[in-house]
């Protein structure tokens, strides 16, 4: 990733562009995916500068030409900032734990899907069998009944 200054037009970014393409090439690098991010502000000035053009590139190299790219990049006058980042590379058996990973949580966000789509069965909750309600009249003539039926009381 490099960034360059913003003093550029938008018509010289890609000629610029280029120029640094190619010095990597020359320093044994294999370009294989280069990104145009924009014109962005930068996080604190560089060199008097708020904004600056972000590219990404994606390469390989051998270890030894680094060192030759590195300085390079320094010593150009295009750029603002730079950053060479080694990529890890995944072994077979980690991208097929990946690959696995991916396929179960696609199969849980279909299954959670579902359940939302679909709606949550009612249970069916059996009830005590609720004694009638009484009036208070009711009431008074069954409290004399049972006290008539057992005058112990």
């Amino acid at each position: 990733m490099y960034i360059l200054p913003p003093t550029l037009t938008e018509n010289e970014v890609p000629a610029t562009t280029e120029k640094i393409s190619t010095l990597l090439k020359d320093n044994g690098a294999e370009i294989s995916q280069e990104v145009d991010l924009g014109k962005k502000r930068l996080a604190y000035p560089i060199n008097h500068h708020q904004y600056g053009y972000y590219r990404l590139l994606e390469m390989s190299s051998e270890p030894s030409n680094i060192a030759k790219m590195n300085n390079a990049l320094r010593l150009s006058p295009h750029v603002l900032r730079y950053q060479i980042i080694v990529k890890p590379v995944k072994s077979q058996a980690t991208v097929e734990r990946e690959q696995a990973l991916k396929a179960r949580l696609a199969v849980k966000r279909q299954q959670r899907a579902l359940a939302a789509e679909t709606p949550a069965a009612t249970r069916y909750e059996p009830t005590a069998p609720q004694a009638p309600t009484l009036t208070p009249e009711e009431l008074e003539k069954k409290i004399e009944k049972i006290l008539e039926e057992n005058p112990d009381v």
